[in-house]
Parts: C-alpha cells; sequence; structure tokens
C-alpha cells in the first residue's frame, strides 16, 4: 500500500477501519468471557493459562483480521503497520538503560516474590505484553493514525481506555477495578506515546511492557496492578526514566504524511 492509496482511504473507508478497529477493541472487553464459557462447555483442558492465552491471541487475531479487510491490507503490510517489523537495535540500547538500573534497585530493596513459577513468568511477563502491544498499539494506534490520520491523543487514547476495561476484571471490587482501569490504562497511553515517538516502531513499547511486567512478577509488589508503595514508586521512575531517555535515543519526529505502510 503506498501513500497515495493510504490518502484514498479518507474520508469513506478510512471511518470503515476506525470502526473496525473499534469493535475488535469492544471485542477484546470481552474475549476473556466468551472464551471462558466457550471452555466450559466444552470440556478444556484444565492447562494454566489456556482460557486468557486463547482470549489474548484471538484479541490479536479480530483486530488484524477487521483492519486487514477494512483497509484492504495483505499480511505482511499489517505487520509493517504494527511496527513490529521495525529495528529493535536502538529500543534494545534504552530499554537497558531504563530497565537494568530498576532490577538493580529493585533486588536491593524489594523481597522476591515466593511463588514465582516458569510458566507465570512466562506468559505474564512476556506473552501477554507482546500480544498485546501488538493488538492496542501496533495495529489499533497505527491504524487510527497511519490510515485514519487520527492526532497522536485521540488515537492513543481510545484503545488505551479499552486497555484499562479488559484488565478491570482483575479488581476484587469496584474501587479496586476502577483504580486497575485506571493505571492500565495510564501505561496503554504511556506505550501508545513511545511506538508513536519512536517513529511507529513497536519494540520500545513491547521492550518496557515485557520489563515491568516481569518486574512485578519477579518482586513482591502486589498480586494486581495497583501495587504498594515500592511497586508505585519503582513504576513511577520506569516511567520517568522511560520518557526522558526517549528523547535520548528515539529518532526525530517524521514528517506527516511521510509515513507509508510498505516502507
Amino acid at each position: 500500500m503506498t501513500t497515495s492509496t493510504l490518502t484514498s482511504l479518507r474520508p469513506a473507508r478510512a471511518m470503515l477501519v476506525a470502526v473496525a478497529v473499534s469493535a475488535a477493541l469492544l471485542y477484546s472487553t470481552q474475549s476473556g468471557a466468551l472464551v471462558r464459557a466457550l471452555a466450559n462447555a466444552t470440556a478444556w483442558p484444565k492447562w494454566p493459562y489456556l482460557v486468557s492465552g486463547v482470549a489474548t491471541a484471538s484479541d490479536l487475531l479480530v483486530m488484524a483480521l477487521l483492519v486487514m479487510a477494512a483497509a484492504g491490507l495483505g499480511a505482511r503490510e499489517a505487520a509493517r503497520l504494527s511496527g513490529i517489523s521495525a529495528s529493535p537495535r536502538q529500543p534494545l540500547r534504552w530499554a537497558a538503560w531504563v530497565l537494568v538500573p530498576a532490577l538493580l534497585a529493585c533486588a536491593l530493596l524489594a523481597q522476591p516474590s515466593p511463588d514465582l513459577g516458569m510458566l507465570d513468568f512466562a506468559w505474564r511477563a512476556v506473552g501477554s505484553p507482546v500480544f498485546e502491544e501488538l493488538t492496542y498499539r501496533g495495529l489499533a494506534v497505527g491504524a487510527l493514525m497511519r490510515i485514519c490520520g487520527w492526532r497522536l491523543l485521540p488515537a492513543c487514547l481510545w484503545p488505551a481506555v479499552f486497555f484499562g476495561v479488559a484488565h478491570a476484571w482483575q479488581g476484587a471490587d469496584l474501587a479496586s477495578a476502577l483504580g486497575i482501569a485506571a493505571i492500565t490504562g495510564a501505561g496503554g497511553l504511556l506505550f501508545g506515546w513511545l511506538y508513536v515517538r519512536w517513529g511507529f516502531n513497536l519494540w520500545p513499547a513491547l521492550l518496557l511492557h515485557v520489563g515491568m511486567n516481569g518486574l512485578w512478577e519477579i518482586f513482591a509488589f502486589g498480586e494486581d496492578a495497583i501495587g504498594g508503595w515500592l511497586g508505585n514508586g519503582v513504576r513511577l521512575a520506569v516511567v520517568l526514566a522511560a520518557v526522558l531517555l526517549t528523547f535520548r535515543f528515539a529518532p526525530g519526529r517524521r514528517r506527516r504524511g511521510a509515513d507509508p505502510v510498505d516502507r
């Protein structure tokens, strides 16, 4: 898909792409319950993370299929749109500067998680963030900005709202559910900004998401996204470091309109 093709999508098909993204985001808030009901009705094996894994993978599949159908993209173009095919080299250097000091500080100040398991770490710290970044940032924010022409704030905010709602089930009561939705939604905004600020390169958002979830799994910060004073202090320090070092490591802003999907 060329720049001229992207321009020709506006306004008629661009609206269809925005509707497709919104429908996929709405599905992501219900996928867990739908997959859980299907698993109960068909007697799935009781494997750890099977339901959440299928639900999260289905979020990505639904988003990819709807965006590809609405925008007329092939699989390779969708991968380029998401930013996952961009170079990870500079983002890896940036992530090391952000996360290694946080890991060392946590090793000195925090208690290790008493029930850390390899499967828990593999899914919560790696698998789930990868699927979520591809779905909510790479495809959702990418399509809204690069195809529909939305501006930065609404393009990042709209998926972040659904990202927060999709995590609200972790709360034990209404107050904690709202707190978790607010925290994860704010995280979604940050990840969206990183994706755009790095020239639609998904790797910084993905690496930071993996790193922060990893710290939460390795150390005893709390059972959910709200956490305690130490966990929130670490989170704030990591966020500040990520933002400040982005201005040091990230490439300069690209001119608007100079970002064809097939580049």
